[in-house]
Parts: structure tokens; C-alpha cells; sequence
């Protein structure tokens, strides 16, 4: 437990971190965020020096295939293609002395006279290549519409950026006609990326590079002097913790978005901001803990250790229990009053000591003389305490202290029932009740239980013994339903007169024993169904497994079948049903079952199968198949004069469902049907 004397120290230390904090914040804000603009400020410097380097570079390429175009050589070595010229003046020294990578001239028809490069590897030969294609596609580069003409600018060829610059080819005089054009490049490749770096002395790389290789764009490139294409060149930075980076875009010839240049410094502006706000914060930690240990001696003299002195003395009452001692104050200040409140209290416990022993012992009273077992029970199932039964002692109270669960007296699944409860009680605040039933002393035991909150977390539970009406309340509606079963065995009885008399109809003299037969299946199998309601607690249902089981093992009986040489299989797994359902299912079973087993087997040999499962939307689908020789295919079941049929189909239009049939690999019988809702007979 936290001290007054540490938390105390804990609020001034506190204190004194929080505005410590709060400073360096906003020092180390202001202060960083200065240099970092002038750290941001020079990285744009940067690449806007980079950025004139490169147009410089533009500018002069420009001048130099200027020189060329407008020259009386020119204008006819484009005109004639004398290898003369070519030797004279093509020469790699001059390339070299003017850092021209390459020079293309073509005709007025935009046929290549000649190509000079000076390039050392085939890496950098692939974009001279590449331009060739583009210009046999694109040929807005040769096309000049006066003698001034003039393109300058970028291209992206084979991934690399490339400067270039198209003149049209005039006479020394600049006039006309143009006879060709001259294009005069220099790819900033690795070499050229070093250069820059050394005029810079920055870290210079190549980023962001669009796809412009063999540009298909059908945008006619426009006229315009170096410096109106770079108009919206952008400048940007970003950081890291090593170096600030900064940004120049270029646009290609087109206008195009092409490549960015990214220029690399070291970030010792910044580094140098860093250091400046360590320092201060050294400084603020030692005023700090100055301040805060001489605040904290200052308070211990003036009034902890006074608050120490009422503690100890409260504390030496209430191990005691002695309300009628008080404890010492000096002074007219806060901690004086305190001790004269708690005086006051003290007083006042005094009295309420008295009067709380004579209520324990009404309370107490009360509880004893109530029949009902309480318990005082916790969120978490804990017993705190509890009365038993003065009649009925279901449990022992035990000797020792409690250390009990609600699982440890109840089963698992109503010590689980009773949490919720309990929980659901705490939650809305009301009273709330449970039923459950458990073995006592070998006998099923019905209770009530009824919670009650009572504190923070902690309810009582109040528990009565209800067998006694819980038992009253089954015989009264056993005999309700007794009366009900009594009604459904008269109909019953009435159905089977019914069948005898329209079996009397149909046959003849010699086939009254096979009429009766059935008609005795008939009723047996009523009968069956109502054995299962007396068998069972639910006098209402039936639980069909068991069901049609028996039906089945009774038809194999009465038909004289032994069971090894014709199976039945039973595939109903947990499917409970009404009666107003159960027994017409039962009809329409012994029906096709029966006519299976008279027709189906030549050998008397064979397997039927019996599947009935839930569908969706409360429906339930009932088949019943067999491997014999097949329903026959000149017979409509629907129409026909076999009573057992016309049984089936009536049965399935009672239960409202749908019946099918189908003829593959023997005969199969899918009734679709839903649940039909019970009815009670009071009458």
C-alpha cells in the first residue's frame, strides 16, 4: 500500500516530469523545427542547383547542335551523304570534346543520312536503338516548321533518361529551305551521374522513372524553348535518420511526366538541433530534482509527519475495537480539524455499536425462525455464508471456516444455471427465480430459488422446496392427458372398423384372410403407437426411431420373414413427432413396408431402407426403399384400386404433404411433409 509520504513523492516527482516533459516538448518542437526548415531549405537549394546544372546542360547541347544545323557542310552533307564530311568533322575527338554521346542526321523525308556514336558499352548502345524506332513511329522530332524551329528537352529510352535536342538544317545564312534534321543526345547514365555528384558534391540518383520507351503517345510535340518546359518543375524533400533527400521532376520532350533526380545530404543541420535540446534537457532534470527535494523535505516538517502520528493512533483503535478512546491534535490548521472530525466519528461509532448488536440479534431471530434455506452467495459463486432448513436438513453446516462453491453442493449444470441467474440479478437490480430439480437422499427433489441482491457483487439466494406441488400439478395434468389418450383410442378403434368394413367390400370369399391380415397390421400398428405414449413421460409425442422400429420388426414377424434374409435399416436419429403426425406416418410406413415385403423379393431376399431427417423450413422428408424388382411402370399409384395405395396417397394429402415415386434399382417412395400442430380434445 502506497504511503502519504510516497505518494506525496510521487506527485511532486510527477509534477515536476509532467513540466519537464511539457518543456523539452515544445523546446524540442520549436527548436528542431527550426532547423529542420533551414536543414529543408538548403536540400531545395540543392536540387534547384541541380535542377540548373541539368538545364544548363540543355541549354548548351542545344547551342552546340545549333552550331551544326546552321552550316553550309551540314547542308549539303544531308543533301548528298559525302563520307568526306563525316571524316572531317564526325570525328570520336570531337564528340569527346563536346560530351556528345550521339548524333543522328536525317533528310527532309525522314530518312536517316548518318549515325556517330561514342558510346563505350552496349548497355548505353540501346537507347540510341530505341530511339531510331521511335522516331520510324513517332516523327514529330524531324518535323520543323520553319528554319527557327527548335525542340529541346528530355527522353526516356531504354530506362535511362537521355537529353536531346532536334535542329532543323538551314544554310550559314539561317534561310531555307530546311533540308534535315539534326538530333544530338547525352544519356546520363552512371558516368554522367558522377559528374554531377563531383560538381554538386552531393549524392545524386536517378528515381521514379515513367514508361516511356517507344512513346506511342499520338500528342504532337509543340514548340517551346527550354526554359518555358520546365516552368512546373517541382522541388520536394523527405528524411530519414541519416540523410535529407530532395526532389527535381522532369517532364520529357512531350510535356510528360519523366524521372526525378534525388539529391542526398547529411543530415548534421539536424544533428546539430539534437544535440542543442540534449543539453537543456540536462539542465531542466537537475533543476528539477532540486526543486522536488526541497518541496518534499519542506512538506515532511509541516504536516506528514503529524498525518503519520493520527494514523497510527486510528489504526490502534480499530485493531481494538475500543470506540470510546480518542486521539490527539494540536493546532487550529487541517490536520487539527481532521483529528477533532475523527474524534466526532468516533463518538458517533459509539453509539451505533449498541444499537447494531441489538438489531444483529432481532435479524438473526427472524432468520432462524424462517423454514426456507438461504444462502449469501458472491458474483463468482463463492458461499459467504448460509441458514439451512430447521425441518429438513439437506446439507451439514461445517465446522471450520467457509471455503465453498456453488459447484461444490449443486450439480454442474444447475451451479451454472444459478450464475446466470445470479449475474442477471446483479445486472437489473430485481428479484429474480429459478427451478430445478436434483436428488436428495435418493429421491428427486423439486426447488425454487428465488435471488435477491443484497450488496456490491452479492445476492441472497432463498430456497424452497416445491416436490410437494410440483407433484400436484403433473397428476392434474396426467389426468388431462389420460383423458385425451382415452379419446384418441375411441377413434382409433373407430378407424379400424372403418378399414374392416372397406376390406369386406374389396374382396372376394378367398382373399378374406389376406384382408383381415392387413387390416389386423393396421391396428397393430395403432396399438404400437399408443404402447409408446404409455412407455413414455411426454404422453403427447412420440420419438420415431423406436417407433418404426418395432413396426418394422412386427411386419417381418406377421409376414414370416426371418431377418438375416431381408434387413431393414432405420436411418431416424433424434426425430420427435404429435400423434396427429406420428400415427399416419406409422400407416403410411406399414403400407409400403408390407407391399415390399409381399411383391418386391423374388427370393425372399432383399433389403429395405427406412430414412426419415428435417428438411429446411420446418419440413421433414420420409423415404422408404428397397432393392427388389421394382414397382411396376403400367401401374399409377396415385389411381389405382389397391386399398394400401390409396391408404398412402390419402395419408400423405392428411399430414399435407407430397408424395414421389421413383423406379431406379428397385422402388423408392419420398414423402415430403411438415409437422402438423397438436390438437387438444377437451370434450
Amino acid at each position: 500500500m502506497a504511503t502519504l509520504h510516497k505518494k506525496t513523492l510521487g506527485i511532486i516527482g510527477a509534477t515536476i516530469l509532467g513540466m519537464i516533459f511539457i518543456i523539452y516538448l515544445s523546446s524540442h518542437f520549436i527548436i528542431i523545427e527550426s532547423f529542420d526548415k533551414l536543414e529543408e531549405r538548403d536540400a531545395r537549394k540543392n536540387a534547384d542547383c541541380l535542377k540548373n546544372i541539368l538545364l544548363s546542360q540543355a541549354h548548351d547541347l542545344e547551342k552546340k547542335a545549333s552550331d551544326w544545323s546552321v552550316w553550309d557542310e551540314t547542308y549539303m552533307f544531308v543533301q548528298e551523304n559525302s563520307s568526306e564530311f563525316a571524316e572531317k568533322y564526325l570525328t570520336s575527338e570531337t564528340f569527346y570534346n563536346q560530351r556528345l554521346d550521339f548524333m543522328l542526321f536525317y533528310d527532309e523525308e525522314g530518312e536517316q543520312v548518318y549515325k556517330k556514336t561514342v558510346i563505350a558499352d552496349m548497355i548505353n548502345e540501346g537507347p540510341v536503338t530505341e530511339l531510331e524506332k521511335h522516331l520510324e513511329e513517332t516523327t514529330s522530332l524531324l518535323e520543323h516548321t520553319s528554319e527557327s524551329s527548335s525542340k529541346t528537352g528530355f527522353l526516356i529510352l531504354e530506362g535511362k533518361p537521355i537529353i536531346i535536342t532536334s535542329q532543323p538544317v538551314v544554310r550559314s545564312d539561317k534561310s531555307g529551305p530546311v533540308a534535315g534534321t539534326v538530333l544530338t543526345g547525352r544519356i546520363i547514365d552512371d558516368g554522367e551521374i558522377k559528374r554531377l555528384q563531383g560538381i554538386t558534391g552531393q549524392k545524386i540518383s536517378v528515381k521514379d522513372l515513367s514508361d516511356h520507351k517507344g512513346n506511342n503517345s499520338t500528342a504532337h510535340p509543340f514548340a517551346y524553348n527550354i526554359d518555358q518546359q520546365y516552368e512546373k518543375t517541382i522541388i520536394g524533400t523527405s528524411t530519414d535518420n541519416t540523410y535529407i533527400f530532395s526532389y527535381v521532376h522532369f517532364n520529357d520532350i512531350y510535356g510528360k511526366e519523366a524521372f526525378s533526380l534525388e539529391t542526398a545530404t547529411l543530415r548534421d543541420i539536424h544533428q546539430q538541433g539534437i544535440n542543442t535540446i540534449n543539453y537543456f534537457l540536462i539542465f531542466l532534470i537537475l533543476t528539477g530534482i532540486i526543486f522536488g527535494t526541497s518541496v518534499t523535505i519542506l512538506l515532511e516538517r509541516s504536516h506528514i509527519s503529524r498525518l503519520k502520528i493520527l494514523r497510527d493512533e486510528v489504526r490502534n483503535i480499530g485493531e481494538k475495537g475500543d470506540f470510546s478512546k480518542r486521539v490527539p491534535y494540536e493546532g487550529d490548521d487541517e490536520v487539527a480539524g481532521l483529528g477533532e472530525s475523527i474524534n466526532s466519528m468516533l463518538e458517533s461509532l459509539e453509539r451505533s455499536q449498541d444499537l447494531i448488536l441489538k438489531r444483529d440479534t432481532t435479524i438473526n431471530a427472524i432468520l432462524q425462525a424462517m423454514p426456507d434455506m438461504m444462502f449469501r452467495i458472491k458474483k463468482d459463486g463463492t458461499i459467504c455464508n448460509y441458514k439451512l432448513s430447521t425441518d429438513k436438513c439437506l446439507y451439514e453446516s461445517p465446522e471450520t471456516e467457509l471455503n465453498i462453491n456453488l459447484q461444490d453442493v449443486l450439480p454442474a449444470h444447475i451451479a451454472t444455471m444459478e450464475l446466470k441467474v445470479i449475474e442477471q440479478a446483479l445486472w437489473t437490480n430485481k428479484i429474480q427465480t429459478m427451478q430445478y430439480t436434483m436428488p436428495v437422499k435418493g429421491e428427486m427433489r423439486d426447488f425454487e430459488v428465488r435471488v435477491v441482491v443484497c450488496g456490491e457483487d452479492e445476492v441472497m439466494a432463498v430456497i424452497k422446496d416445491i416436490t410437494e406441488i410440483k407433484q400436484a400439478e403433473e397428476m392434474r395434468r396426467k389426468d388431462v392427458l389420460l383423458k385425451e389418450i382415452h379419446h384418441r383410442v375411441k377413434n382409433n378403434l373407430q378407424i379400424i372398423s372403418s378399414l374392416l368394413r372397406l376390406q369386406s367390400r374389396k374382396f372376394t370369399d378367398e382373399e378374406t384372410v389376406e384382408a383381415f391380415r392387413e387390416s389386423q397390421n393396421r391396428a397393430k400398428m395403432m396399438a404400437i403407437a399408443h404402447e409408446k405414449l404409455y412407455q413414455s413421460h411426454d404422453l403427447e409425442n412420440i420419438e420415431l426411431e423406436n417407433y418404426v422400429s418395432t413396426l418394422s420388426n412386427y411386419l417381418l414377424s406377421a409376414y414370416g420373414c426371418e431377418p438375416e434374409d431381408i434387413k431393414i435399416d432405420i436411418n431416424i436419429k433424434n426425430v420427435i413427432q404429435s400423434i396427429d403426425t406420428a400415427i399416419p406416418l406409422g400407416l403410411i410406413i406399414n403400407e409400403i413396408v408390407s407391399n415390399a415385403l409381399k411383391h418386391a423379393f423374388k427370393n425372399h431376399k432383399g433389403k429395405i431402407q427406412i430414412e426419415l431427417r428435417p428438411e429446411d423450413n420446418g419440413l421433414y422428408a420420409l423415404t422408404i426403399r428397397d432393392n427388389g424388382i421394382g414397382f411396376p411402370e403400367d401401374i399409377d399409384f396415385t389411381n389405382t384400386e389397391s386399398l394400401g395405395m390409396q391408404i398412402v396417397v390419402s395419408l400423405v394429402e392428411q399430414i399435407e404433404g407430397r408424395i414421389e415415386l421413383k423406379r431406379d434399382n428397385g422402388t423408392e417412395f419420398k414423402i415430403i411433409f411438415k409437422e402438423l400442430s397438436y390438437k387438444r380434445r377437451d370434450y
